[in-house]
């Protein structure tokens, strides 16, 4: 029987009161963070999904199209002068029009999950979006239409600088754990059913319209009494049903299931490792159960904003709901149990480094801010010190941009080092549990994680192999140099960072990125690696050879249009679960100029991208090569000019003509 006390209907509003606050500070964050973006997420979002109008974005030409948010109002949600501005010619809001709106509206629940509004964001973070809605309301034609809303706005938002994804997912479903992972083809989602229920929990802002009822049952419960007290709290009338939307409770989270969320964080680790190491923390302190009292950060989260009676008593009163930031809250509690263990202090570091690169990462990138110098930061930064979580040379991470290519390779070999470190202890404690642990992960998202590693770890002959790099989004350069030298007959390509000309890289040896015996195969594995890019500018030292640097700009151009930089987590699953095939390629002819006419030799390169997320180079000395390999990409992969996925580059050089008939024969 439960014995859980009910609240009073003043705590109850109070607890209400209490949340709004907080949730309206995480949103004041993410507006203060990059205005633009804020208002882009934060508000336009919900107003395309509450309207379905010829002349805005998102809009489904079919009156079986659902739209709307419930508890919505347009009006206050989103003011007239942001309209005009995002919406200069839309006749939406004229008033000799019928309103836009529906009666029926077919959200029921609007929330980001993740970094937004924390401490964690960044112009680089993506947002996504928690829709609740009722499948049986809509039935199967409405649910599509309903998807391809979605899509227009994902797109439409794209195109104004910012990602986000919808996750349409049944409040029915999710209530009984059962939500599926087909809504985004990124999710492999047996891997971290409950996981993600305990991230949605303890991340979301609630962007329009139902509460989360979670947050007002109190934590603690088993899931008879939690059903207990929400029907308790209806028939006495203590709320009103059609104001929250009922996702559920979460009373733990099962150690079969780590297992698979561990292969999902090294996945994610492959494109955003700062997050990752202090998920993968989580899940080894959930993991070892009795060895450690932290509960589910979620419930710590609920307890801090609507029952900080439940707090122990010295923590009452300690965090006002302005400085709680999920995120940060996290790191804490996880360095504070790392640190009372001689032996994992180590780890208890690298988390606080990961966790101020991630803090730096965000105010670096936002606009008009002097970085290093606002207010703002040094008061994150003083609550940072306060709770023990800034590194203990901080300073040298303040210059984390000026650092050069060894350092930023020695600690991304740190990072990947702690993680693939933590997923063995993980698979060794999750073995210990012995043969029949009920593993909830399915064969089918082990195949598609599993081949993601594979991609990224394992070498292969003529591949580009990836550097274990802090973030491909955070190792671009602004200045690179090329020098080329020859010893003993052959030529040496260099990559150093930074402006250099001939006599300044002889003193600069430290600034080395990579050497290369082939300039094209030095260049593809800086674009790849994500230390190239449209935003770097490219130096060539004085040489002998007749390749110059406007041939070396046009060829990069190419390669950066050809092969856009891949993020692992967005390879598709139905791609990794099929043989590999070649997506994309870009042929390089005789790049070096050497003469052609009258030689049985003609040099050429082929640069392909395959299916999954691997790049490989192949060279050729005669056109007879070039030729098969070219009919072989069309047999075989449909690659070719015709099909718009073949690029053909020759430098400028006195022979380009009679090339271009040679291949064209």
């Amino acid at each position: 029987m439960d014995t859980t006390p009910e609240p009073a209907a003043s705590s109850f509003q109070q607890k209400i009161a209490r949340y709004l606050t907080y949730n309206e500070e995480r949103k004041a964050k993410a507006i203060l963070f990059n205005a633009n973006q804020g208002n882009l997420l934060l508000k336009t979002v919900p107003y395309l999904l509450h309207i379905n109008y010829p002349d805005l974005p998102g809009f489904i030409d079919d009156t079986d199209c659902p739209f709307g948010i419930h508890l919505f109002n347009p009006t206050e949600e989103f003011p007239h002068e942001l309209f005009r501005r995002y919406f200069p010619n839309s006749t939406a809001m004229r008033i000799d029009r019928p309103s836009p709106f529906t009666e029926k509206p077919c959200i029921h629940s609007l929330k980001t999950i993740g970094s937004i509004g924390t401490i964690a964001q960044s112009t680089i973070s993506d947002c996504d979006y928690w829709v609740s809605i009722r499948k049986e309301e809509l039935g199967e034609k409405k649910m599509q239409l309903l998807q391809e809303k979605c899509k227009g706005i994902e797109e439409w938002v794209m195109k104004r600088g910012s990602e986000v994804h919808f996750f349409l997912v049944d409040i029915d479903q999710t209530r009984e754990n059962k939500f599926e992972s087909e809504t985004d083809e990124e999710s492999a989602g047996s891997a971290i059913k409950l996981l993600l229920k305990d991230e949605l929990f303890r991340s979301h802002i609630l962007v329009a319209g139902k509460m989360l009822l979670w947050w007002f049952i109190p934590p603690g419960l088993t899931e008879v009494e939690y059903r207990s007290f929400v029907q308790n709290l209806v028939s006495r009338n203590k709320l009103r049903a059609n104001d929250f939307v009922d996702l559920g409770y979460l009373s733990d989270i099962p150690k079969a299931e780590i297992f698979g969320a561990c292969l999902w964080q090294m996945n994610k680790a492959l494109d955003s490792p700062f997050k990752s190491v202090i998920k993968f923390a989580y899940l080894e302190l959930l993991l070892r159960g009795d060895a450690t009292s932290l509960p589910l950060f979620s419930d710590r989260v609920k307890c801090l904003v609507t029952y900080p009676e439940k707090l122990p008593a010295a923590e009452q009163g300690t965090i006002e709901l302005t400085e709680i930031d999920p995120y940060i809250l996290l790191a804490r509690d996880i360095i504070a149990l790392y640190t009372k263990e001689k032996s994992e202090q180590k780890r208890a570091a690298l988390i606080q480094e990961c966790l101020f690169l991630k803090t730096l990462e965000g105010f670096e990138s936002q606009k008009n801010t002097k970085f290093g110098q606002t207010s703002h930061l040094k008061a994150t930064m003083d609550m940072m010190q306060s709770w023990n979580l800034l590194p203990e040379n901080y300073t040298h991470f303040m210059r984390f941009r000026d650092w050069n290519y060894k350092e930023l390779i020695a600690f991304g070999a740190k990072v990947h080092d702690y993680l693939i470190e933590t997923y063995k202890r993980l698979r060794w404690i999750f073995k210990s549990f012995g043969a029949d642990t009920g593993l909830t992960i399915t064969e089918r998202d082990i195949s598609i994680l599993g081949r993601k590693l594979f991609t990224f770890y394992q070498q292969k002959q003529n591949k580009i192999d990836y550097i274990r790099s802090v973030s491909r989004d955070l190792m671009v350069q602004r200045h690179i140099t090329i020098h080329i030298t020859k010893y003993e007959g052959v030529f040496h390509y260099y990559a150093f960072q930074g402006q250099l000309d001939h006599e300044t890289v002889k003193s600069n040896v430290e600034s080395v990125i990579k050497r290369e015996n082939n300039l094209i195969r030095l260049i593809v594995w800086l674009l790849a690696n994500g230390i190239l890019s449209v935003k770097t500018q490219l130096h060539l030292t004085k040489n002998f050879l007749p390749i110059d640097l406007v041939d070396i700009q046009k060829l990069t151009e190419l390669l950066i249009k050809t092969f856009p930089i891949i993020h692992f987590s967005r390879i598709s699953p139905a791609n990794l679960l099929k043989r590999e095939t070649v997506l994309r390629a870009l042929v390089i002819v005789n790049f070096e100029k050497e003469p052609v006419k009258g030689s049985k030799t003609m040099k050429s390169t082929m640069v392909t991208e395959n299916s999954y997320g691997e790049y490989f180079i192949q060279e050729y000395t005669t056109t007879v090569q070039l030729k098969n390999a070219m009919r072989n990409l069309l047999t075989q992969h449909y690659v070719s000019r015709w099909n718009n996925n073949l690029e053909i580059f020759i430098p400028q050089q006195d022979e380009q003509s009679y090339i271009k008939t040679l291949l064209e024969r």
